[in-house]
């Protein structure tokens, strides 16, 4: 078994902290470990009918570029994650949901960051004005289910979490 030794923060900015742990191996040695600890977040597909899902184009600096996803967001200190999701539709592509399906949860790099991802699916959508966050440049792009099985083929949705959705939707049904 893994056990903890020994725990410091290593910098904190907004809601994210950095910490570094020396941790006890079973083999007997001693290891340090840094993880990214992270308030967690939601993904949300938005089917606007059966065979179309609104998604986004977004500039993600982190990688210099725009790309598809679905609607996200950072949870915010102790909040409900389908509160978040409601509002994070709302603001992103200016819907809401009369139905909400919780399609589960995910862990996007348990390797080193602790965030969960809490994975919705979102229907009976109607129009409801919403805010972007002041650093968000979003395009909403209503798009077929076949046009996002071509997109993905081609290597053109390169998101993980939007995949890994995706596909949990599939897979639920």
């Amino acid at each position: 078994m893994f056990k903890s030794i020994d725990k410091r923060e290593i910098c904190s900015v907004k809601s994210f902290k950095v910490t570094e742990e020396k941790i006890l191996l079973p083999s007997g040695k001693e290891s340090t470990h840094l993880t990214l600890e992270h308030p967690g977040a939601v993904v949300i597909l938005p089917k606007l009918d059966n065979n179309t899902v609104i998604m986004i184009r977004q500039y993600r600096h982190s990688i210099r570029r725009v790309i598809f996803e679905l609607p996200a967001g950072t949870l915010n200190l102790k909040e409900d994650p389908l509160f978040c999701a409601k509002r994070e539709l709302q603001e992103e592509v200016n819907y809401k949901a009369q139905s909400w399906r919780s399609l589960g949860t995910l862990y996007p790099a348990p390797g080193f960051c602790d965030e969960v991802q809490h994975l919705f699916l979102a229907e009976g959508l109607s129009e409801a004005k919403g805010t972007l966050d002041e650093d968000e440049l979003i395009e909403i792009c209503p798009l077929s289910l076949n046009q996002i099985s071509k997109l993905a083929r081609d290597n053109e949705i390169v998101d993980g979490k939007t995949l890994a959705c995706l596909y949990r939707a599939q897979l639920i049904g």
